[in-house]
């Protein structure tokens, strides 16, 4: 919880949805509003990935963005007694 705090304390509006990759999530910031994936990157845990992804794009909206927020490689994964506190 702490980290979809500081995730809307940095771009405002968040919408947490489901997605259709297993293990996976979405997030949608605002009107389905493009943001800078490589701060959400730094707020969010290192083993988590990052894939912004335009859904729709038309001549009334313009384009529209969600994230898809995955999970790293696991072998990549630091998973020491600080790295795990992060997670808390």
């Amino acid at each position: 919880m702490e980290t979809l705090e500081k995730i809307t304390n940095e771009f405002t509006s968040l919408e947490v949805g489901t997605s259709r990759t297993y293990g996976s999530l979405t997030l949608k910031f605002g009107y389905w509003k493009k943001v800078d994936t490589e701060r959400l990157e730094e707020i969010l845990p290192k083993h988590f990935t990052v894939e912004e992804n335009l859904v729709d794009e038309n001549d009334d909206c313009g384009e529209l963005y969600n994230y898809i927020i995955g999970y790293g490689d696991p072998l990549s994964f630091d998973y020491s007694e600080n790295s795990l506190s992060t997670l808390q």
